[in-house]
């Protein structure tokens, strides 16, 4: 592929986004929408500028908490989806339980994680872990289970080791659908990072939402949410980037 083609289909979801913003700016001017129901862009985006510096700590913050609770619910659940899939007796013991753990209501934990963990971060990346671990789960059992009975045939026949049978075909053989719940996990740690942070939180972008709803001040909330966002596409194109970079034979 071209770079002037990738270059294009690159800038093609940029340009859509300046085209809805620009719907937007000429619907709210034109049906006069008060600005505490429905600000305009040019009024967000201007809060966004002046309070880029503000809105750059606190994100980082938040970002921070995302790769905390998203590594916290991922590796769980890479681990627990082999053996699921490779063992009957666990599939047979710990499907059940997760699936129960999976129906709990999580943010109503949230006050007994305050009490058992205190009022830092690790409640919150604890109840992101538990959220985010479940879609994991899921595609790592699906793609485990996928792999082709001959591969096994194969290692069998050239004498390999339990070790080098998953490295070599079991894991690359499952990778695509665990990376495919990982991009739906990595975006759905960003909204629960945000809500988890309005818990109790001195900082971090639930924090500032809190505040801009206390304030009234619908500009800066959905300047707020621009950039929780942007941390959500920037996340999701690094784990494509991370599939593209380990899993070679993926870009053809």
């Amino acid at each position: 592929m071209s770079t002037g083609i990738r270059t294009s289909r690159a800038l093609e979801p940029v340009l859509w986004f300046a085209g809805l913003l620009l719907i937007w700016q000429i619907l709210v001017r034109a049906f006069e929408v008060p600005i505490f129901v429905l600000p305009a862009p040019t009024d967000f985006l201007a809060d966004l500028i002046e309070e880029r510096h503000r809105l750059a700590l606190h994100g980082l913050i938040t970002t921070k908490l995302i790769l905390y609770g998203f590594i916290a619910g991922a590796l769980p659940g890479v681990v627990l989806g082999y053996l699921i899939a490779k063992f009957r007796l666990a599939e047979q013991i710990l499907y059940p339980i997760v699936v129960f753990i999976q129906g709990l209501p999580k943010i109503t934990l949230a006050p007994l994680m305050l009490v058992w963990f205190g009022f830092a971060d690790t409640p919150k990346v604890i109840l992101t872990g538990l959220i985010t671990f479940f879609p994991v789960l899921v595609d790592s059992v699906a793609g485990f289970k996928s792999i082709d009975p001959r591969q096994y045939y194969l290692s069998k026949s050239v004498g390999a080791s339990w070790w080098q049978t998953f490295r070599l075909f079991e894991l690359p053989s499952a990778a695509p659908q665990i990376f495919s719940g990982l991009r739906i996990t990595i975006v759905i740690a960003v909204t629960v990072v945000i809500v988890v942070e309005w818990l109790n939180s001195q900082n971090g972008l639930g924090y500032l939402v809190l505040r801009a709803m206390d304030g009234t001040n619908t500009p800066f909330l959905f300047a707020i949410l621009f950039v929780a966002s942007l941390i959500g596409v920037v996340l999701s194109f690094g784990v494509a980037f991370l599939e593209r970079l380990l899993l070679p034979w993926r870009r053809i």
